[in-house]
């Protein structure tokens, strides 16, 4: 056609130059990753789970100098049977202990990332000004994905944050904790 060249696409901005042009300076990428390095060594795996072979050899060595004791005690003072129900009863508190889950062997914690559409912002608990910018920024940068990165341990979400990624370049939004901003795109 004649006129094909009058009418000509619409060149698409990189993210950096879209970031730019609204005077935005995102999170930092070492910012990003001091804090995910320093959220895994805040939740590290506890030491009776990097030690599970030493958790019954202890607990059942309690029990077994608990009951050496009574048996002591009792061969000391042969009349009284203070020593035998001492020993039934610390017995019984460490079996309620353990029922109880006192001795808790915490996993560690790990990061993973997935995508996540804008829709969805407000339920995952993204904070108002994060959630803003992400909407602002998707629109502007047709092609786009949000990403979602989740620190989880036992299922539980702890330190979630958030980038946008666009034909490889990605930024990071910000990195929250419940309510609390740690680290938001200006």
């Amino acid at each position: 056609m004649p006129f094909d060249a009058l009418v000509a696409p619409e060149q698409t901005k990189s993210l950096s130059e879209v970031l730019d042009d609204r005077g935005i300076t995102p999170v930092s990428r070492e910012a990003l990753a001091a804090h995910q390095q320093a959220q895994l060594e805040k939740f590290a795996p506890s030491f009776w789970y990097r030690h599970q072979a030493l958790l019954p050899t202890a607990l059942l060595a309690s029990v077994g100098c608990m009951a050496a004791t009574g048996g002591m005690a009792h061969r000391l003072d042969g009349s009284s049977l203070l020593p035998s129900w001492l020993t039934l009863a610390w017995m019984c508190v460490i079996g309620l202990l353990i029922g109880a889950g006192v001795f808790r062997v915490r996993a560690g914690s790990h990061w993973e990332e997935r995508w996540i559409p804008t829709d969805w912002l407000d339920e995952l608990g993204v904070p108002a000004p994060i959630a803003r910018l992400a909407r602002s920024l998707h629109r502007a940068t047709p092609g786009s994905v949000l990403i979602i990165g989740e620190l989880l341990e036992e299922r539980v979400v702890l330190d979630p944050y958030l980038l946008l990624e666009r034909d490889g370049e990605t930024v990071c939004l910000g990195i929250w904790d419940g309510g609390h901003i740690i680290a938001c795109a200006e």
